[in-house]
């Protein structure tokens, strides 16, 4: 089998023992994917009877062994074999988390209509996954005092957090916070009313 690998760069990597549907070579097998962005990291796959090294960084690069071996070679993975070689690995991955941003008429808890409608594909969302967790963070213009926007922004995640329980999610499963004028989206100077800095945004993972 497989003794090490050590990871190089971050990369999507799939890693599989003993698959029967796959060539003995192939029974141990690890494949470096391309990541959502496009992005290819790299790892180092290390031979525990030699020694040796095989370093994978090219989109589908691929080593592996046969069942019980334990030397590994470099092998041949086809972009199209990757769903039917690893479809239980994939099925089980973990989403990667999501955010959305929503916005609030000035100096309220209020959302603007737009934001109201774009609520529903954020609870869409949601409801694709298992078992959600959810961050609301909320935040303000640089309009007024850093307390009055630290208590507002926290009144809006609040608001918020309120709508998602009310659509039925379980209330420890919803965590809001409040980061007042601190995180502008729109950098302004102080006393600024600037709508796109009055949000809150909701990460879903």
């Amino acid at each position: 089998m497989i003794h090490r690998i050590v990871a190089r760069a971050a990369a999507l990597l799939l890693l599989v023992g003993m698959l029967a549907a796959c060539s003995a070579q192939k029974d141990n097998l690890v494949v470096v994917l391309p990541a959502a962005d496009g992005h290819i990291g790299g790892v180092v796959v290390q031979d525990r009877h030699d020694k040796t090294t095989t370093v994978l960084d090219k989109p589908y690069a691929a080593a592996g062994g046969g069942a019980g071996a334990a030397d590994v070679k470099a092998v041949q993975v086809a972009q199209g074999e990757i769903d039917g070689i690893f479809h239980a690995a994939l099925e089980a991955r973990p989403q990667p988390p999501q955010s959305f941003t929503l916005y609030f008429l000035s100096d309220s808890d209020t959302l603007t209509p737009p934001s109201k409608t774009a609520f529903e594909e954020v609870f869409g969302e949601i409801k694709r996954r298992r078992a959600a967790e959810i961050v609301v963070t909320g935040h303000t213009d640089s309009y007024s005092s850093t307390s009055y926007n630290d208590s507002l922004s926290l009144q809006r995640a609040e608001a918020v957090r309120k709508l998602l329980i009310a659509r039925g999610l379980p209330p420890d499963s919803v965590s809001a916070v409040g980061r007042g004028k601190r995180e502008l989206l729109i950098p302004t100077p102080d006393e600024t009313r600037e709508p796109r800095n009055r949000r809150v945004v909701i990460t879903v993972r």
